[in-house]
């Protein structure tokens, strides 16, 4: 097995004190918070300590939160409980898959196109509409204007679900999903703001009044609380690195491109094109030199099905990977990708 020496690919470990914090909460055998038991109490303290920490991390009321056990199935819930037959669905050309097979299923939606920069075209978004708006890309990084775009919409649902605590939402939208995943947490917990609670409605069959189907996991929230109380990321050295890495790689190899302005974009992330290459042997050949590196579309990387997001740019699919950065990378990693990548690019 070759030891894997650059870990420039989407998902980390865990921290340290996020997996004690887990294993902790499972050797506890938490009870169900919704029981009446002495150890559902606990359960039920523990939980609310965990919604109230994650609602001061997202600038968020406790109130406006739910907790959803499927991270895919939080846009369509958040985006449903807006939508009526009648009422119009804007949705980006750069969306997630899950968000855009939705709009297949609404009988009046519109894709919005973005230009050559990624940025989503105002113009195109109907003043009536619900429009799903991403806050950042997740493969290329790329962030929106959301007081511009925001204002264009009737209501306005954010997919925070890349850029997490990174950036402040302001106030104008009603509603936003996240994924612990992007501060560091579990898999398998996303969060639903609700800030537009008046006009939002459960979109589901339901008896109760819910806003949630339940039956998410205790202790991966009380997980995905403690690794947002303890996320920390210098933008700086990461801005640093992605400088470097953009100059660097574009001297090294004629004809790569780097997606996205760096100054409109989240640090950590990166796109780039290497022309004359097939994206899946690169991340292969990559993954012999003991480097990992992503490619194709990030909500479908398991087949490595090209890249809707750059298809939408205007820019080539393949030849594309996708780097992420992160504070423990250093200058003399990133000068050994750069090399890894020559060395690779010759060889194909």
């Amino acid at each position: 097995m070759v030891r894997v020496t650059g870990n420039f690919g989407g998902q980390a470990p865990l921290s340290e004190v996020v997996r004690s914090a887990i294993s902790a909460a499972f050797d506890a055998g938490w009870a169900d918070p919704k029981k009446l038991s002495q150890a559902s109490t606990r359960s039920r303290i523990l939980e609310s300590q965990a919604l109230e920490s994650i609602a001061t991390g997202l600038s968020l009321t406790v109130d406006q939160i739910e907790v959803v056990g499927e991270e895919e199935f939080a846009p369509y819930l958040a985006l449903s409980g807006f939508l009526s037959p009648k009422k119009e669905l804007g949705i980006g050309a750069i969306d997630r898959g899950k968000i855009r097979a939705l709009g297949r299923t609404h009988a009046s939606h519109r894709i919005i196109p973005v230009d050559q920069h990624g940025a989503l075209v105002a113009d195109e978004i109907s003043m009536d509409s619900v429009l799903s708006l991403q806050v950042a890309n997740g493969e290329t990084g790329i962030v929106q204007d959301l007081p511009t775009l925001s204002a264009r919409a009737e209501c306005v649902v954010l997919d925070a679900t890349t850029s997490g605590s990174r950036i402040p939402l302001g106030t104008t939208w009603d509603a936003a999903v996240f994924s612990s995943s992007s501060w560091g947490g579990p898999q398998g917990i996303a969060i639903i703001g609700i800030r537009n609670s008046a006009q939002w409605r459960y979109p589901l069959p339901h008896i109760a009044p819910i806003r949630t189907p339940g039956g998410y996991s205790l202790p991966l929230l009380l997980a995905s609380s403690v690794a947002l109380e303890n996320f920390k990321e210098d933008s700086l050295h990461l801005r640093a690195l992605n400088e470097h890495l953009r100059k660097t790689i574009v001297a090294a190899i004629p004809g790569s491109y780097c997606v996205g302005d760096i100054e409109k974009s989240l640090p950590h992330l990166l796109t780039i094109i290497l022309p004359d290459t097939i994206s899946e042997m690169v991340v292969r050949d990559l993954d012999a030199l003991g480097i990992t590196v992503e490619a194709g579309s990030a909500c479908s990387p398991v087949d490595l099905a090209p890249s809707h997001v750059l298809a939408a740019m205007g820019l080539p699919t393949e030849g594309a990977i996708r780097i992420r950065l992160r504070d423990s990378h250093s200058v003399s990693e990133i000068d050994e990708l750069v090399a890894a990548l020559v060395k690779v690019c010759s060889d194909l």
